[in-house]
């Protein structure tokens, strides 16, 4: 079976990690061969080993590349390809068609995030309504993504991310990390995002003062990079910046994780939903319990109560109450934090999520069993006039 994987980057973020972490997982299964085109021109920058995937670069030309439509056909066509599993709306706006036009399955994967408010103006959801009719299963690392794209439910299939264990292997010293980021004091409480409108830093920030007014063993760490974080930084009062750092992003952010007491992850609901965080996963399978704002699929994650506590949206008081919780009581953030861990390694284990694709991929192979397909002269007509359409546009 020939799984061809359409995908816009392999830089160094969520979803592409769960490319590379599908990737591995499926490697040990011979009678699966995996592919990776890329259409971005950027840097590769996540390193797959060869024996898990053939990456090969499909570049985008501007924003309507209409030739792509036929490069990715010749490509489809010429590996024979039985399934295209696309990552993103774009990269699904290029692969139904071009999988209606093989005869090859489409497992459309578009949806990552839960928007709450959705409209027809919302660009993701315009263009997946344009491929969900083509798409024999839309897959969502959350129940509330297919919720909020309105998937019909015979088409929508949830497979939550899957943790990589060794990435909380052999992790910088905590004494030395300490060292090096000057941080003296009993407690750190971290939160790991890009700073974009979509992530609520001013609601972390506010809690974070609020925080060290009534304590001085408390250090907060802000994790990322962004085009909001120069406003943010500047909103810290002067009387508090020692006890506020914002660290840029890292490559070690598993370690730097490792120092938390406390997890946090604000994000801005009027904006933006959660899907399945990989921040907030990380730190649970690192042991550290989790405040977070209840969207999304962030309340399939975080199990209120039991391995954190959720908070309603821009609310700096909820956030500080629940932060203090935990900052107040070892026993009950350690108790958070180890049911945590298990909820990962069971729930959201890097096998329960191989195993769920296997299961979908078999059973599109199964379904679609068929001789090798051979493009009649219609359908390689049709490909030549978008072809055309994409060498006449500018």
């Amino acid at each position: 079976m020939r799984i061809l994987h359409l995908t816009e980057s392999l830089r160094r973020a969520g979803k592409e990690r769960q490319i590379v972490e599908l990737l591995s997982g499926l490697s040990p299964h011979h009678d699966i061969e995996s592919f990776v085109a890329v259409t971005d021109e950027d840097e590769v920058r996540y390193e797959i080993d060869l024996g898990y995937a053939q990456i090969i670069q499909l570049v985008r030309r501007g924003r309507r590349d209409l030739r792509l439509f036929k490069r990715l056909y010749e490509l489809v066509s010429n590996l024979k390809i039985d399934i295209v599993h696309s990552w993103s709306p774009m990269c699904s706006v290029y692969a139904a068609p071009v999988a209606k036009l093989c005869g090859t399955a489409f497992v459309n994967g578009f949806v990552r995030d839960a928007p709450p408010h959705m409209t027809l103006w919302n660009k993701n959801y315009l263009m997946g309504k344009l491929t969900i009719p083509f798409s024999d299963i839309v897959v969502a690392n959350s129940r509330a993504g297919l919720a909020a794209y309105r998937v019909p439910e015979r088409k929508g299939l949830s497979i939550y991310n899957g943790f990589n264990p060794a990435r909380v292997r052999n992790l910088t010293d905590e004494a030395e990390l300490r060292s090096m980021l000057g941080i003296a004091t009993s407690h750190i409480v971290g939160m790991v995002a890009n700073f974009t409108p979509r992530k609520d830093y001013a609601t972390f920030v506010e809690m974070a003062c609020r925080i060290c007014d009534l304590r001085d063993d408390v250090t907060f760490i802000a994790v990322g990079d962004g085009e909001t974080l120069r406003q943010v930084r500047a909103s810290v009062p002067p009387e508090h910046s020692l006890r506020i750092q914002f660290l840029g992003q890292r490559r070690d952010i598993e370690s730097v994780a490792n120092l938390f007491t406390v997890g946090v992850l604000a994000s801005n609901s009027r904006l933006h939903g959660e899907g399945i965080s990989n921040a907030i996963t990380e730190c649970m399978a690192l042991g550290k319990p989790i405040v977070a704002t209840n969207d999304g699929g962030t309340p399939e994650l975080v199990l209120e109560g039991q391995t954190g506590f959720l908070v309603p949206s821009h609310d700096a008081g909820a956030l500080t109450d629940r932060v203090l919780k935990l900052l107040n009581s070892a026993e009950l953030a350690n108790d958070l934090g180890i049911k945590g861990r298990r909820r990962i390694e069971t729930a959201f284990s890097l096998d329960a999520m191989t195993n769920a694709y296997l299961g979908l991929y078999r059973g599109l192979a199964d379904k679609r069993a068929r001789a090798p397909y051979n493009p009649g002269p219609a359908n390689s007509a049709r490909l030549d006039r978008v072809s055309r359409l994409g060498r006449d546009r500018p």
